[in-house]
């Protein structure tokens, strides 16, 4: 018997599209630099970040995929997306500890290497906590 949801507050919809913009450009970038779809002078992200060793490509690639569909199941208002935000999180948390640990001292990134880690790993981390509040208060399913 599915147990009844409380009714979805008016900042759901809209924080769900914007935790869905953000990870869908990250898998944008990352099919696009895998598959080499784009252009020489596409602002790519993936390409700048020092991801030599395979591990470090696993994770991003997980923390990517992981947070769209964190960010789909929480527009939806399913229950999945809070373990989903949890691991896209923790996939981020190692990719930019590697990073940083690997990272060259000049890197070409538009901003601080620092500051985009920070946000890889912020990003789903405030989805995470935004979805398990939800779940606690019975709005998702």
């Amino acid at each position: 018997m599915a147990r009844p949801t409380a009714p979805a507050p008016a900042h759901l919809l809209p924080f769900a599209l914007l935790l869905l913009i953000w990870h869908g450009l990250l898998g944008a970038d990352y099919v696009i630099q895998r598959f080499a779809l784009g252009a020489d002078d596409w602002p790519a992200l993936m390409p700048l970040m020092p991801l030599d060793a395979m591990w470090l490509q696993v994770t991003w690639a997980l923390g990517v995929w992981l947070g769209v569909a964190a960010a789909a199941f929480l527009a939806l208002r399913d229950d999945a997306s809070v373990l989903l935000f949890f691991a896209a999180a923790a996939f981020e948390l190692a990719m930019s500890v590697g990073v940083y640990l690997a990272a060259p001292p000049v890197t070409m990134l538009p901003v601080p290497l620092p500051l985009l880690l920070g946000l890889l790993v912020l990003v789903p981390l405030f989805g995470w906590l935004y979805a398990r509040a939800l779940n606690r208060r019975g709005v998702l399913h």
